[in-house]
């Protein structure tokens, strides 16, 4: 289980109320060539863990997860309260650390196809050397 910065600041010993806020947060990379690869056939992995395998599947996270905020009252995908929420609880795996997790506002299915290509043109190509 991965408690992200919680975990690290309390494993460095730091204390409670240092480290009990902070829960489960993780940093966010910059999206700057999100898309790029050595290689037409790379896989990439995206998340904190590396759980998803392309751009598509990481949209397509977050907009199911925006749905299961508002029907499973904010339980994340680990419980729900009947009907939908229990088949989209079922779609991921549950949040290691639900504390910190923020609400999502639900946007159109339609629209994942749409940041999908957005995202795709922020690579330009830069590589450090």
């Amino acid at each position: 289980m991965d408690y992200g910065l919680g975990g690290y600041l309390k494993g460095a010993g730091h204390a409670p109320e240092v480290y009990e806020p902070v829960m489960g947060k993780h940093k966010v990379p910059t999206l700057r060539n999100v898309d790029l690869r050595p290689s037409p056939d790379f896989v990439k992995a995206y998340g904190h863990n590396g759980y998803f395998k392309s751009l598509d599947d990481i949209v397509f996270f977050y907009h199911w997860r925006a749905m299961m905020d508002g029907c499973c009252m904010g339980g994340g995908m680990g419980g729900g309260m009947g009907g939908g929420c229990d088949t989209m609880a079922t779609m991921f795996p549950p949040p290691e650390v639900d504390q910190n997790r923020a609400t999502l506002g639900m946007f159109p299915r339609p629209l994942v196809e749409n940041i999908v290509l957005f995202l795709k043109t922020l690579s330009d190509g830069y590589f450090e050397r």
